[in-house]
């Protein structure tokens, strides 16, 4: 009996192990699943770009704006009716006041007026597109700026009231600025 019940598992195990259908390798399905994950980040980060850009067009068109496009993707009209000097530089220590607010029209941020705001162009943290449009403003300037998500705070968003991936709009005007570059 010991013998037959011995047969019996053997024949159990083999039968289990016999293959039927040809199945794929785990490392087929894997790569078949995803198949490539850096192509389909990418694939994703164009779909969101596009998508950024539409939005971004839809305001403008809404709005009846008439703005200029720079190389980066920010779109900005500049008032310079009262402006004076020269535009602010790399070095410099601008002195401004501010709104940002989303696409959809929702202030997230204002300087008072009490209290303008202080940027070290290009030597301090901030927005990327915040310094490119600093550069482009005189004193006495106000602008109209809209930063897509890359220039303004990107892919983290500034973790409190702007969210990832989020085109702003700025509108800004130059109180000061100072040459530090001929300070030192």
């Amino acid at each position: 009996m010991p013998k037959i019940l011995s047969l019996a598992f053997l024949s159990l195990i083999l039968a289990a192990c016999h293959n039927g259908p040809a199945s794929p390798e785990p490392d087929q399905l894997f790569q078949e699943r995803n198949q490539n994950p850096r192509e389909n980040n990418i694939e994703a980060h164009r779909r969101f770009l596009k998508q950024e850009i539409e939005s971004i067009k839809a305001y403008i068109e809404e709005r009846d704006l008439d703005l200029q496009r720079n190389g980066t993707g920010i779109h900005y009209a500049i008032d310079g009716e009262k402006a004076q000097g020269p535009v602010a530089q790399s070095g410099d220590l601008v002195s401004y006041s501010y709104e940002i607010s989303m696409l959809n029209g929702s202030i997230l941020y204002e300087s008072k007026a009490e209290k303008p705001a202080q940027l070290l162009i290009d030597r301090q943290d901030a927005e990327i597109g915040l310094h490119d449009a600093l550069k482009l403003m005189r004193v006495g300037d106000k602008g109209f700026f809209i930063l897509p998500s890359h220039r303004a705070f990107g892919v983290a968003g500034d973790q409190n009231k702007v969210p990832p991936f989020t085109a702003l709009v700025y509108k800004l005007e130059v109180l000061e600025i100072q040459n530090q570059n001929q300070q030192k």
